[in-house]
């Protein structure tokens, strides 16, 4: 009798188990169908995450909470090599846990990277923690906005800020990666060869098509740089964000921009060990614009107008020292009609000699080099032009303004992490725009010019 209770009851089992089965995919459709899952359901898993999920079921959830009580404490403790077996694991239990992917990348980006002193070796962790969010977080998360946000942000600051004192090697070696990747600043889209186009999006996870409407939006970008990429994965959870979310994936495009626009084009030269970024002035126009709609997307938000008004005030001098007059005024007009006080009813030579009096007491490195590298320039436009005298002027500015920047940066650190570049190299490069662009202009005056 017991015998034939148990296979009873081992055959009521078998076919539950055999209804439960038959109800999963119309159960996950009903997930897809009422957004109660922004992932698609795990597939093609490897195979440890595969046994987790399927040998612990349930339990795994209450393990995975569990660890990530350890890995708090071991946080608080500053055990950042223990976090990064422990968060591995805990992701494996529960790849969908979006917030320990989140912390498992910056704990190695940040955390980890800082404990060496060999460039390479942080570079390393850093990389680490971007393919981690790029390769694994967002394959089994790809609805999750904050992991691409968190993605962008390792590109936005750690790479293309100057906080971390080996951020010049950062962006040298990125920058060499991309060259090689992309062929020059950018890929050519029209004429990309496949399986160059199948590395991109295997590898970097880079998209052609995708990349070429961000250009359209926001460039021309120089995607051998980090702000570039930065955009890229804030753009690409810009569809995905509600929210909180949407808000700061708004103020990580127009930020970066901003930045991309005081020091977003490259002039390298690896023989020589010439590195130096310069303003990429075509992007000033479309920052404003940046701005404009997060600002009327999110009334209320007084940081955005703060930002927008030191861009503006920023952009002015950079747009000044760089012979873009017409520029300068409308962007000085801008400033006064949206944010009015009497400095701004200035005309635009007494605006700019006041404020780069008080401009050379508070500048940072980027504001620094613009500076430089704007008056530098100006200079050898006005030596085009046969002026010699205003010529000489501003390489005078030049020197002054670099002089007095370096004087509190001579420790060799400090000046690696937060120096400018040789006047020497600096005034090559601004020598070498000023032919380009004339040389431009006059190729536009030929075309233009009517035929006798």
């Amino acid at each position: 009798m017991r015998r034939w209770l148990a296979l009873v009851l081992i055959g009521i089992a078998g076919g539950s188990f055999w209804l439960a089965g038959t109800k999963q995919q119309p159960l996950l459709q009903a997930r897809r169908d009422f957004h109660l899952s922004r992932g698609e359901p795990l597939e093609n898993t490897p195979p440890l995450v595969a046994f987790t999920t399927v040998a612990l079921g349930g339990f795994r959830g209450i393990i995975a909470d569990l660890l990530w009580l350890r890995a708090s404490q071991l946080q608080q403790d500053g055990k950042y090599f223990e976090l990064v077996q422990l968060a591995d694991w805990i992701t494996k239990l529960e790849p969908r846990m979006v917030h320990v992917w989140a912390f498992h990348g910056w704990n190695m980006a940040y955390n980890v990277s800082v404990l060496f002193n060999e460039p390479t070796d942080r570079w390393r962790w850093v990389r680490q923690g971007i393919g981690l969010l790029r390769d694994e977080g967002l394959k089994y998360n790809p609805g999750e906005p904050r992991l691409y946000r968190e993605l962008g942000w390792i590109y936005q600051h750690k790479m293309s800020g100057n906080t971390d004192q080996m951020n010049v090697y950062y962006k040298r070696w990125w920058a060499d990666e991309m060259e090689a990747l992309f062929e020059g600043p950018r890929p050519d889209y029209q004429r990309l060869a496949p399986d160059r186009a199948e590395r991109m999006k295997e590898v970097y996870k880079l998209d052609p098509a995708l990349m070429e409407q961000v250009e359209r939006e926001y460039g021309p970008l120089d995607w051998r740089l980090p702000q570039a990429h930065a955009i890229y994965w804030a753009w690409r959870a810009l569809p995905l964000a509600r929210g909180f979310d949407k808000v700061q994936l708004d103020r990580m495009i127009f930020q970066t921009m901003a930045d991309a626009a005081f020091q977003g084009d490259l002039f390298s030269n690896p023989v020589e060990g010439v590195f130096i970024t310069g303003p990429n002035l075509a992007l000033i126009s479309k920052t404003r614009r940046a701005y404009e709609q997060a600002i009327a997307a999110n009334p209320g938000e007084s940081s955005m107008e703060s930002g927008h008004r030191n861009f503006l005030r920023t952009a002015v001098l950079v747009l000044y020292t760089h012979h873009r007059l017409a520029e300068a005024r409308d962007v000085l007009e801008d400033l006064r009609r949206r944010y009015p006080a009497p400095e701004y009813n200035q005309g635009l030579d007494r605006y700019v000699f006041s404020r780069m009096t008080e401009f050379i007491q508070e500048l940072g490195q980027r504001e620094a080099l613009n500076m430089v590298a704007g008056t530098l320039q100006q200079s050898w436009f006005w030596l085009a032009m046969g002026d010699e005298e205003q010529a000489q002027g501003y390489q005078q500015l030049a020197r002054s303004i670099w002089r007095e920047y370096m004087k509190t940066r001579l420790d060799p650190e400090v000046a690696a992490r937060a120096g400018l570049p040789p006047l020497e190299q600096l005034n090559q490069q601004a020598r070498d725009a000023v032919e380009k662009q004339l040389q431009s202009q006059a190729a536009k005056d030929r075309l233009t010019k009517p035929t006798p």
